[in-house]
């Protein structure tokens, strides 16, 4: 950033630099950031508002998640990800401003290099026509109780996936896409889309033994290694809840150091994103979607 030196910069009010600045895509802000000391101030507070509004539960935007092996791609339905909240991996809470506070330069605090430390968090769901179905039409109930139960909400579990090692195998592949789908006024309707992460999840067998463990200990574990990302960059992670599925019922010859053949049931935790990708990922779908020509697209992901 730019040394303290007083600049001409520094005599307009915040009003006058505040609208010059808010009509640029949160790319270019961040590239004039060094700029001056004025304009980091405002950039900050720019980026947090528009942080704090990709997270408004009204937004048309919806995030989905495709997680398979490598073939089971034709077959494995995508996931609505429904938003749960913002903070640090380490659970040390979030910079994120109220939409609400004035826009005052004052008001800001923190850095933008803290706001990529920043994650939001999403529980993943089936999408409507892959869940359990429902009666279409009430049975008919002999009392009140057999009537209350009847309308009781039954919990549903959350989506999973198996992962199987074949003998001696010591790791199984995920290909992880994730992206920010703009939605249409009819079911399936995509009117654009922008891809968050694109990579793959390398799921071992050390880890995947440790994972059950942990989880039928009731454990949280270390929040960081409870995550595998999809990325270097750490833009993308999912958590799962592990649980081996039975064992194998045929007796197999192996020698002490060989590995037998294991399945295991993957329950979707969490998906987290890294904030900053998010916004700037939501940023280019909206681009999309105004400079289309109009023609809505039927997507199949």
């Amino acid at each position: 950033m730019a040394s303290d030196t007083t600049t001409p910069i520094d005599s307009l009010p915040n009003e006058i630099l505040d609208s010059i600045l808010s009509p640029l895509s949160t790319q270019d802000l961040i590239k004039l950031a060094p700029v001056d000391r004025r304009i980091y101030t405002i950039v900050l507070r720019l980026v947090q508002h528009r942080l704090a509004a990709v997270l408004d539960q009204k937004s048309s935007q919806e995030l989905i998640l495709e997680c398979y092996p490598p073939s089971a791609a034709l077959t494995t339905p995508y996931l609505f990800c429904d938003f749960v909240e913002t903070s640090r991996l380490d659970g040390s809470g979030s910079t994120l401003l109220d939409p609400e506070t004035e826009l005052d330069g004052s008001s800001s605090s923190g850095s933008l290099g803290d706001l990529r430390s920043l994650y939001s968090r999403f529980r993943p769901v089936a999408q409507d026509e892959n869940r359990r179905p429902r009666h279409r039409y009430p049975r008919q109930s002999s009392s009140i109780e057999d009537a209350e139960e009847e309308d009781a909400v039954v919990p549903e579990s959350p989506p999973s996936l198996d992962v199987h090692l074949d003998e001696g195998e010591q790791f199984s592949q995920l290909v992880t896409v994730t992206n920010v789908v703009e939605m249409g006024s009819r079911r399936g309707q995509f009117l654009g889309h922008a891809n968050v992460s694109d990579g793959v999840l390398r799921v071992w067998r050390a880890w995947l033994a440790a994972a059950t463990t942990n989880s039928a200990a009731g454990g949280q574990g270390e929040q960081r290694e409870a995550i595998l990302w999809a990325d270097a960059e750490r833009h993308v992670g999912v958590r799962f809840r592990v649980s081996r599925k039975d064992a194998w019922s045929q007796p197999l010859l192996l020698g002490a150091d060989e590995d037998p053949p294991v399945s295991y049931r993957l329950d979707y935790e969490e998906l987290v994103v890294r904030t900053s990708q998010l916004l700037l990922t939501m940023e280019r779908s909206e681009s999309q979607v105004a400079t289309s020509s109009g023609n809505d697209l039927m997507l199949v992901l």
